[in-house]
């Protein structure tokens, strides 16, 4: 088959975008100062699905973070889809991948083509009705979310075993090689710790779906199930890059079985489904397909949404909202339900989230976990505070730099030190001094607070029959703001003896400690 320039040219720029993208992952880490040199959150702030979301939650929209999805919406509308054939890392990911697991020759109906359309208008209804899962379908977000949860927790670990290797045994000419290419990687190239989440499993095997339809059908998730190109094809509709000739060739019609996004038909050239990957440039064998300036043809069939197709939609999305309210909320609930320093507040904080996992890729102390129905079946993905596997480390301000949406607010580092995410209790039945007569000052020692928050009294205890003079650990309720280092660092095995609880937390009122198991 025939490459055409354009074809090369389309491969260059989504190999080059990816490798930008790739590398601004990479560099979301903590080097060394809390301060992100590069525009590490950039994919989202051109992604016009994370702005959709932003603009139907409460609140103001984000301009000065989200213009550039903005400027996407207009050029799309000017030119067409081709963010989806030049841009889009998932896409190009699709593509290179597709060559591997083979690709289906399975032409699915074209009315299948309606559903992400569907879900478009089914996840906005949702959203402007309070209930935000754009983000759980965002291309974007399952692309950054596969690589932080999964694919790159089993490459850093992959590279550490590599050159501990190359360390242990001495090999002649390799060894000096891989140990010299060693602070490469480390400065810039691996993660601070090995990154350590709960949901990386469930996360890749969701992953792995989206690639695995490639053998069931080429792009099957752009053509029929991504609700970004669906707000994208909207846009392109009367985009004035349009394709001669607008219907298949008599004589030939190779266009209609190559095209990999099934936007040729007898009826026309659907201009919202054209992913401008330009292939048929080169498909064709008389040279009669070129592209060119000019106004949409009046031929251009479109996705024909069937009138009850969208009611159903919108109906479906209003009604998720009252569903999920006439639950137990969940907030309220689950006291361990901790959300990083600067977030808004929670039923803001679920519409604004996208779940793009960017927060847990740079958290320095790995304390940042995806939720799974710890905040109810809305808040899947959504960043956790859980104490026991990190902490929240006192001079980092990183979660709030990468956050694209604003749900997690950007503090200054005076600021975010004073910002109370939660409360330490101390359970006197596991607390070593409390229980056992045994002293331990670890939950004090490790206390970041200029003025400590755990502090050591001395009281007599009775010990197996005798009075001991012990030092016990109390909480300073007003200096605690909920880091949950001593949660971490307690050296009590499985349940930790210092629990971190979301109790007086910065976005809502402080209140007293009730008395209860916590104590």
């Amino acid at each position: 088959m025939k490459q055409s320039s354009w074809t090369y040219a389309r491969r260059f720029s989504q190999s080059f975008c990816l490798a930008v993208f790739l590398w601004l992952f990479l560099q979301t880490e903590y080097r060394g100062i809390d301060q992100l040199p590069y525009p590490v959150s950039l994919l989202f702030r051109i992604d016009p699905l994370a702005a959709l979301a932003d603009f139907l939650a409460p609140g103001p929209f984000g301009w000065s973070l989200l213009w550039p999805a903005l400027v996407v919406l207009l050029l799309t509308s000017l030119f067409g889809r081709f963010f989806c054939g030049w841009v889009c890392p998932l896409g190009a990911t699709l593509d290179g991948l597709g060559k591997l697991v083979g690709r289906g020759r399975r032409a699915f109906s074209p009315g299948w083509r309606r559903v992400k359309y569907y879900l478009l208008i089914g996840l906005s209804a949702a959203t402007l009705f309070g209930v935000q899962l754009l983000g759980l379908f965002d291309p974007l977000a399952i692309f950054l979310r596969s690589l932080t949860l999964a694919v790159y927790p089993a490459y850093n670990y992959g590279l550490n075993k590599v050159f501990d290797f190359f360390y242990a045994n001495d090999l002649p000419l390799v060894s000096p090689v891989v140990k010299n290419s060693y602070p490469l990687f480390r400065d810039y190239l691996m993660a601070f710790h090995q990154p350590i989440f709960a949901l990386g499993l469930f996360t890749f095997l969701i992953f792995l779906t989206i690639v695995l339809l490639e053998r069931v059908e080429h792009r099957f998730w752009c053509k029929n199930l991504c609700p970004l190109g669906a707000l994208l094809g909207l846009c392109s509709r009367y985009a004035i890059l349009q394709r001669t000739p607008q219907r298949l060739c008599a004589d030939c019609q190779a266009c209609d079985s190559l095209c990999r996004a099934g936007a040729v038909r007898n009826a026309g050239l659907i201009s919202s489904e054209c992913l401008l990957c330009m292939d048929c440039t080169g498909y064709c064998p008389e040279e009669r397909v070129s592209f060119g300036l000019r106004y949409a043809a009046a031929h251009d069939p479109g996705i024909d949404l069937q009138r009850r197709g969208v009611l159903t939609a919108v109906a479906s999305g209003i009604m998720i909202a009252p569903a999920v309210r006439i639950g137990p909320v969940t907030y309220e609930q689950n006291p361990y339900l901790i959300r990083p320093p600067g977030a808004v507040a929670e039923e803001e904080f679920l519409q604004r989230c996208v779940r793009c996992a960017e927060c847990m890729k740079v958290c320095i102390g790995r304390t940042l976990q995806p939720a799974l129905l710890e905040a109810g079946p809305v808040g899947l993905w959504t960043p956790l505070v859980v104490p026991r596997i990190g902490y929240c480390e006192y001079n980092c301000t990183l979660c709030g730099q990468v956050c694209p949406t604003g749900a997690l607010a950007p503090l200054k580092l005076a600021e975010k030190q004073k910002n109370v995410i939660g409360l330490a209790v101390i359970k006197k039945d596991r607390c070593l001094p409390f229980a056992k007569g045994v002293e331990c000052l670890v939950c004090e020692e490790h206390c970041p607070t200029g003025e400590k928050a755990i502090v050591m009294e001395e009281q007599d205890v009775l010990v197996d029959g005798q009075l001991r003079r012990l030092k016990l650990p109390r909480v300073v309720d007003k200096l605690c703001i909920g880091c949950g280092i001593c949660e971490t660092k307690c050296p009590v095995e499985g349940a930790s003896a210092v629990r971190v609880i979301n109790q007086g937390e910065s976005r809502r009122k402080r209140t007293e400690l009730l008395a209860g198991p916590y104590g």
